[in-house]
């Protein structure tokens, strides 16, 4: 006998197992405009708990926090700081973006200079006062780290694959450099510093033409270290907590503060589902500058096209407790070999359809994602569910086992059987 609770989207279903009854109760989750939901007997901040694996654990303060603001329409980027003043902005910048945006904003263009700074959400009053926002300073602050210290990107190349590791010397570090300075600059720097640390090599093509190649491709390095930047969570909860840029010997890993805005899903990421933005203003500010975004929803696709024709793994996307973290690797079968070109790209499929037969074989019985992991011995999950699993069920030869919701924490795939 099945139930269904309409009220609180439950389902109760009572089953016989082994001569016993047993209430099998399914929750869906809420959407994010309807949480907290919490425990009342302990209050909020020690009722409220999210799902880890197979357990809850408690809900830290900066993932109550996030829900909180996000309900409450907090706009982070325009709050303004009350130790800095108008003089700390770059003039000649301000007064070359406000000519920019008038040129195709006739109303826009009759307003004041301060009045068109503070539409722009450039500066912002307190008791009569003119503060410039946080969107003010990391865009058009002569020295945007005078007044958030910990707004920098710290870049690190490391001899090995895990942080600890070191090199033929005893040293921890081959490279590294806290990158400072307003969002584009910071974005150039980061670059500049990759770049730098890069491998890189020399191509013939067919008609003798010879190019130089880097080691990954900078447009989708580019791309990922700018929505860091833009995206990254500014609020009082991340103020001390900087952007990460490191370069192993296998992989280059960018981490940001905060995790996915609002009701952003990490499997919606780089398709055309409109995505909702943290920091408005400063994507708005950065477009019309047409400095650092050029085309709006366009870095994920830019990433994964830019991989792929350097016959790389497409890029990994980790939504990890307070944070989000994107990986590029520059080994095509996650096994420590180097990708070439045409023989690396044939050994790299030449391994995808191995894995695939391993799989297909491993799930008579359902699996999940971690026991497929486990069994191939492939610490990227993201690598086997895009490069492998997917494709699998595209093809007919895979299945989930719980196709209401195919994004389940507990999901397993099983082996089609063909009759």
């Amino acid at each position: 006998m099945i139930l269904w609770n309409h009220r609180l989207d439950v389902i109760y279903c009572l089953l016989e197992f082994e001569g016993k009854s047993i209430l099998a109760v399914k929750m869906e989750e809420l959407v994010s405009n309807k949480k907290l939901c919490y425990y009342k007997p302990k209050g909020l901040k020690n009722g409220s708990y999210t799902r880890e694996g197979d357990r809850d654990e408690p809900m830290t303060d900066y993932e109550i926090y996030a829900l909180q603001s996000y309900n409450d329409h907090i706009i982070e980027d325009k709050r303004p700081n009350r130790n800095s003043s108008i003089d700390d902005l770059n003039k000649k910048e301000l007064e070359d973006y406000l000519k920019k945006v008038k040129i195709n904003k006739p109303n826009f263009a009759k307003n004041s200079f301060l009045k068109s700074l503070k539409l722009c959400g450039i500066i912002d009053s307190i008791e009569d006062k003119i503060f410039p926002t946080l969107a003010g300073n990391m865009i058009f602050g002569e020295y945007p780290q005078s007044f958030y210290p910990q707004l920098f990107i710290a870049c690190a190349v490391i001899p090995g694959k895990v942080i600890g590791e070191v090199g033929e010397f005893g040293e921890r570090f081959l490279d590294n450099k806290r990158v400072e300075g307003t969002i584009e600059e910071m974005l150039e720097e980061t670059i500049n510093f990759l770049r730098r640390n890069m491998k890189n090599s020399v191509i013939i093509d067919s008609d003798g033409t010879r190019q130089d190649r880097t080691e990954y491709p900078l447009k989708a390095l580019r791309e990922a270290v700018a929505n860091a930047l833009i995206h990254r969570d500014y609020s009082y909860q991340t103020e001390n907590a900087y952007i990460s840029v490191y370069m192993y010997t296998d992989r280059i890993e960018i981490i940001n503060p905060g995790a996915l805005y609002g009701m952003n899903k990490i499997e919606k990421l780089g398709s055309s589902t409109v995505m909702e933005v943290r920091n408005p203003n400063i994507i708005r500010i950065l477009e019309e500058k047409s400095s650092v975004i050029e085309n709006r929803h366009s870095g994920i696709p830019t990433m994964k096209r830019e991989m792929k024709k350097y016959n790389l793994p497409e890029p990994e996307f980790y939504e990890e407790r307070g944070s989000f973290k994107v990986v590029f690797r520059n080994d095509f079968d996650i096994s420590g070999q180097q990708s070439g070109q045409q023989s690396g790209q044939q050994s790299g499929q030449q391994t995808k359809n191995e894995y695939k037969d391993l799989i297909l074989s491993f799930c008579n019985e359902p699996r999940s994602s971690k026991e497929i992991s486990d069994y191939l011995k492939i610490k990227s999950r993201q690598y086997i569910s895009t490069n492998i699993i997917k494709p699998l069920i595209d093809e007919g030869k895979l299945d989930y086992t719980n196709k209401s919701s195919i994004n389940a924490r507990n999901q397993k795939y099983i082996t089609i059987r063909k009759e």
